[in-house]
């Protein structure tokens, strides 16, 4: 029979990843033929005795000899590792679908990711596609994913594994046969395999990482390799194993990690081999076993990372408590900047720990205000600089302690908390970014002004000379990550900040203006340039929604005052580390993926107009506040009512000079926020158009902008009265009783424009467009009506002056403004034209009104 000149092919020694993503590869491309190896897994040969016929493929001598149109890989980006006779004729075009990190470079056609699985990425497609699948297509797929995963415990899962198995167990998998086919069973020849690498393997220590080397030499063929080491790795008390077997003349280095700082595909690049940090393997035809073994020790350097060390893990400066200290004052602090315990100093030197848990016994016994001396842990466990990550995991648990205090030469010069710890074991990336601090010197040198840059460099190079941190805080470290200008000078200094400031203004001959109560400066440069210097603080809130206390801190509880992880990053400005991204809370991760994050869940109650602060960067970036955020926000909402009308006031203006109101109220009304930040507004269809149309017009006066999008809020329910809380100046207050009046007007005084004349000629403009505004949404007759008359009030020319009024037979009073509003009512309706007509009325009636009726 004819062969289809497109062939779907996978690797030698076939696993069940690998066949799923052969047959998935054939539901994309119905037109072409699977090449099933001639070696598979004993697995995957147990599978096929029974399910074989459920698909169609062809083997190696049946390959076409012609060329071939098109070869699809799937769990492999190599042809030669489906099959040596791709050497021979190379296929015209090639399509791959592979999670191997070697793939992800290559210009081939296909989709390559970094999961768990290959069939992962095939499912993706299919699921797109919304190709059916049947039910034992769906039971392979589910094996492809358990065993390639390790039933979803390996390192490389991901969360599209999940998905993809979430995907195949709504439409139904038979778990049985994934059981049945995903545990294996190790017969004689295998155990005994199994026996030696346990026996024999050597132990090597590379920078604190145990790595076991075993060789194993069989006449015959055993099948397994894989499976046999990662029982070894199981089983031996070690990081990583690799195992060299000798089998028929052919060497097969089977490889497997259990540690994130090893990566045994690294090992095996002197050999040739690949895969991933966690597996990896490779075969050597006529090789020497002790050459290969050697080949692999001497590079087992290559594949261990160095460790994250306590310096890169700690905190510092370190707050500390004197022995004499009552524990009272001691309970007040952790209760402030929630530690867990602090470090207890005498003389500069380490005398003891006291825990929360300490405070609270001695608290609860009346003891509050005895001295922590009494009550503190004179043992502590300690570390050093240089102590690595996994020692201080170790000796945090052996010793059941929450802080490890970091000393050099006895000194205290930082501490690393449970929260550290909890943070490198969760966080992926953690280790990284400790390790390899990005560096930003080369987009501030390309986005910030020349002067600017060059006034940075300035300022590091005196911290550095005085003796301080000095960072760059503040929203110029966002931008800078997004690429957006941003010009601001805001400096934070580990240190007396005052006295940093007189440093720079003496040395660059600047203004300098110092605000001694929160040890913050400013200076003003001859060429016009502002920079604000700071001491880092540490905030704590008396009570919701206070303004806060501050207390001298570093540069970390700095950060953590802020309100969001995107605005809490630094960026260091002392000469050894000049443009190192300071970034203690995920900002960077958070500023990629578009969230917004508070840095702890009593952020808004704190500070509740954080949530304004919130909505501006979500509305104005297209951010998404981050589930718990979102439910912190909620949640927070009693303590909105405790906020001052000019706070909220002075917050709203903020948030719509870059953010329109209609927006933001949408938003807030979203979140259930809108009532406890304007109390009884209420957001509806009538609402949103009123503020739409004051944001189209820009109509009203600067100082009315924001009090003018909060009056719709309340102008449609009849609750204009609960906006006197927020009517804080007099236009303000004018503006509110205006509208108030307008409101109140019966239809009556609408019939003409002399009479509505009569009625609002004392009214100023801002309360006539206001008004105007308001009736375009419920009225459009009448707001017609208050344009025109607006429009004709501002050209109404001079028609009687008090002269004209005196020579009436009569004396002087208030009659003469109702004489001079007639005239205009008049005017008006058109029944005067001018001052001629006025006079002549005037003289004919004596200042009342003619019989004629009024023109509408």
């Amino acid at each position: 029979m004819g062969i289809n000149m497109k062939i779907i092919a996978s690797h030698k020694n076939t696993d069940f990843d690998a066949l799923a993503s052969l047959v998935a590869a054939k539901k994309l491309h119905p037109d072409a033929e699977i090449l099933l190896p001639a070696k598979v897994s004993p697995n995957v040969k147990q599978y096929l005795a029974i399910y074989r016929d459920q698909f169609l493929y062809i083997n190696e001598q049946q390959l076409p000899s012609e060329e071939i149109e098109e070869l699809i890989l799937v769990d492999t980006y190599d042809p030669l590792r489906a099959s040596n006779k791709f050497q021979d004729h190379s296929p015209s075009s090639i399509t791959v679908y592979d999670h191997h990190p070697g793939s992800f470079q290559l210009p081939l056609s296909g989709e390559t990711a970094p999961v768990g699985a290959t069939i992962t990425i095939l499912l993706e497609v299919i699921q797109k596609k919304e190709i059916v699948l049947t039910d034992w297509e769906r039971t392979l797929f589910a094996l492809g994913l358990y065993t390639d995963t390790g039933a979803f415990t390996h390192e490389h899962t991901t969360s599209r594994d999940v998905r993809a198995l979430l995907f195949l167990f709504k439409q139904g998998i038979a778990l049985d046969v994934v059981n049945r086919f995903s545990d294996p069973s190790f017969s004689e020849e295998q155990k005994a395999l199994l026996l030696q690498l346990l026996q024999g393997g050597e132990v090597h220590d590379v920078d604190g990482v145990s790595i076991m080397i075993g060789t194993i030499s069989t006449d015959a063929f055993i099948d397994q390799l894989n499976l046999i080491v990662e029982k070894w790795l199981d089983l031996a008390e070690a990081d990583a194993c690799i195992a060299v077997s000798e089998m028929k003349n052919t060497i097969f280095v089977t490889a497997r990690s259990q540690h994130s700082r090893a990566d045994v595909s690294k090992a095996l690049t002197a050999v040739n081999g690949g895969g991933h940090p966690q597996a990896a393997a490779a075969t050597i035809k006529d090789g020497d076993q002790a050459e290969v073994a050697e080949k692999i020790r001497a590079h087992l350097s290559d594949a261990v990372t160095s460790a994250l060390v306590a310096k890169q893990m700690m905190s510092h400066p370190v707050k500390t408590v004197a022995p004499d200290t009552p524990i009272e004052e001691v309970r007040d602090e952790i209760r402030r900047y929630g530690h867990s315990g602090f470090p207890v100093q005498e003389n500069n030197q380490l005398v003891g720990m006291i825990s929360r848990r300490d405070v609270d016994k001695a608290v609860h016994h009346g003891l509050g205000h005895a001295p922590v001396k009494g009550h503190m842990n004179e043992r502590v466990i300690t570390c050093e600089a240089n102590t690595t990550s996994e020692e201080i995991q170790k000796r945090m648990i052996t010793h059941d302690i929450g802080r490890l205090p970091v000393l050099a030469n006895h000194e205290l010069i930082g501490i690393i908390s449970r929260s550290d710890l909890l943070q490198l074991l969760h966080d992926k990336h953690y280790e990284k970014k400790q390790k390899q601090k990005r560096n930003l010197m080369d987009n501030m040198a390309h986005a910030l002004p020349a002067d600017h840059f060059d006034l940075l460099k300035t300022i590091g190079h005196l911290a550095a000379q005085t003796g301080v941190q000095a960072y760059l805080i503040g929203g110029i470290t966002r931008d800078l990550l997004l690429k957006r200008e941003n010009e601001d000078m805001d400096i934070v200094i580990e240190g007396d900040g005052i006295a940093f400031a007189e440093t720079v203004a003496a040395q660059l001959d600047g203004e300098l203006y110092t605000h001694n109560t929160f040890k913050t400066a400013k200076i003003i440069l001859n060429n016009g340039q502002h920079v604000d210097i700071a001491s880092a603080r540490a905030e704590y809130y008396d009570a919701p929604a206070t303004l806060p206390n501050v207390r001298f801190s570093n540069l970390r509880e700095d950060l953590y005052r802020r309100d969001f992880t995107v605005n809490a990053m630094a960026i260091s400005l002392n000469e050894e580390d000049f443009g190192t991204l300071i970034d203690p809370f995920g900002g960077e991760n958070d500023l990629r993926d578009g969230m917004i994050r508070v840095l702890h869940n009593l952020s808004f109650i704190e500070d509740p107009t954080r949530i304004l602060r919130a909505i501006r960067f979500e509305l104005k970036f297209s951010y998404t506040l981050a589930a718990d955020t979102q439910r912190f926000a909620e949640l927070a909402a009693p303590a909105i009512s405790h906020l001052s009308a000019e706070r909220l006031k002075a917050e709203f203006q903020r948030l719509f000079a870059e953010v329109t109101a209609a927006r933001t109220f949408k938003r807030l009304n979203a979140l259930n926020l809108l009532d406890p930040f304007i109390p009884f507004a209420e957001w509806s269809q009538q609402t949103e158009e009123m503020i739409s149309l004051l944001e189209e017009q820009q109509a009203l006066p600067e100082n009315l902008y924001t009090f003018s999008r909060l009056l719709p809020l309340v102008a449609f329910n009849g609750e204009l009265q609960h906006l006197t809380h927020f009517a804080l100046t007099k236009d303000e207050k004018q503006l509110l009783n205006t509208f108030e009046r307008l409101q109140a007007l019966e239809d009556t005084a609408f019939p003409s424009l002399g009479i509505l004349h009569e009625n609002v000629h004392d009214i100023e403009e801002t309360g006539l467009v206001m008004f105007e505004t308001y009736m375009e949404v419920l009225h459009k007759k009448t707001s017609t009506m208050i344009k025109r008359y607006r429009d004709k009030r501002r050209r109404m020319p001079m028609l009687l002056s008090g002269e004209d009024l005196r020579k009436l037979p009569m004396a002087p009073g208030p009659q003469y403004k109702h004489f001079l509003l007639k005239a205009e009512s008049l005017w008006m309706d058109e029944r005067l034209k001018h001052r001629d007509d006025a006079l002549q009325w005037l003289k004919t009636t004596g200042g009342r009104d003619s019989p004629d009726e009024r023109k509408e």
